[in-house]
């Protein structure tokens, strides 16, 4: 790698990654598709076939000048670079790629697990939790600690649970405030 390259993620067009990766290879544009081989059960039987593991994208290297910049982002299909806009692109380190490269090379088995961030809302979608709501704490790894907290009592409670059972929480309840007992006059029984 020549100083001054760093790996970027394109967005394409839904299910045209294949077709961006052909056309920048053709443009001589280094670029990498995170694609492997993965079994399903269909019907009775285990078939192979290739998967995306970043669907939607396609990762570029290149020394990003104003001409590569827009020979990239006219490549039919491309829709955008992802992160900050030119010219301050978002680029990704060389480790990240070179180890996510490594895994889908060594063809070992492995499992996709959601990303969440610190303060996101998650839900329990199977096993004993399944429906309780919470928040994510701390960095991502694959086992979460999840925090329950009843706001208006100033309680919480916290869980470990594995990233595979959770997903973001499509309703977030919100804090319903009481009113205030003070406003009313009680009546003395006599």
């Amino acid at each position: 790698m020549s100083p001054g390259e760093h790996w970027y993620a394109i967005y394409c067009k839904s299910r045209h990654e294949r077709i961006v990766r052909d056309r920048l290879t053709a443009k001589g544009i280094e670029n990498y598709l995170a694609d492997y081989v993965t079994r399903v059960k269909w019907g009775t039987r285990l078939r192979k076939f290739k998967k995306n593991l970043l669907p939607g994208y396609v990762l570029v290297r290149a020394n990003m000048q104003p001409d590569i910049y827009l020979t990239i982002l006219q490549t039919q299909s491309v829709v955008k670079f992802v992160g900050r806009p030119w010219p301050r692109l978002s680029w990704i380190p060389d480790e990240q790629v070179r180890s996510l490269r490594l895994l889908l090379e060594s063809h070992q088995q492995f499992e996709e697990i959601p990303y969440f961030k610190a303060g996101e809302r998650v839900e329990v979608i199977v096993g004993p939790l399944a429906g309780l709501q919470g928040f994510i704490h701390g960095p991502a790894n694959p086992k979460h600690r999840v925090i329950v907290s009843i706001a208006l009592l100033r309680r919480s409670v916290s869980i470990e649970i594995d990233a595979c059972l959770l997903r973001r929480a499509k309703h977030v309840p919100e804090l319903v405030e009481e009113e205030d007992d003070d406003e009313y006059e009680w009546e003395e029984a006599a």
